[in-house]
């Protein structure tokens, strides 16, 4: 894309990991609380799976920074901790511009 279409390479891409059996959950808890049904993609938890792990391959792939969402034991992180690591790495960079 960068080369075929001139497009600007991005100086950072954030890639926020969260496990396909917790997105599950998550998306399940919002059917419920708001009356509606999942899309095609949503209810097919292999599609999902299968995202996830391009996902992943691709930030191995691309040096994206990968940010887990969830801690060690599986709950979700607070979102200030996972604020401040998306901080800690975009920081550097805007501070190139000026």
């Amino acid at each position: 894309e960068y080369d075929k279409l001139g497009l600007p390479k991005p100086d950072l891409v954030i890639y926020l990991d969260v496990p396909t059996d917790y997105t599950e959950r998550l998306l399940r808890h919002r059917e419920q609380d708001t009356n509606t049904k999942a899309d095609i993609h949503e209810t097919d938890t292999a599609y999902l799976a299968d995202c996830r792990q391009a996902a992943i391959q691709a930030a191995e792939t691309y040096g994206w920074k990968r940010i887990p969402c969830l801690n060690e034991a599986g709950e979700l992180r607070p979102i200030e901790e996972i604020h401040q690591e998306i901080w800690q790495a975009a920081e550097p960079l805007l501070k190139k511009e000026n």
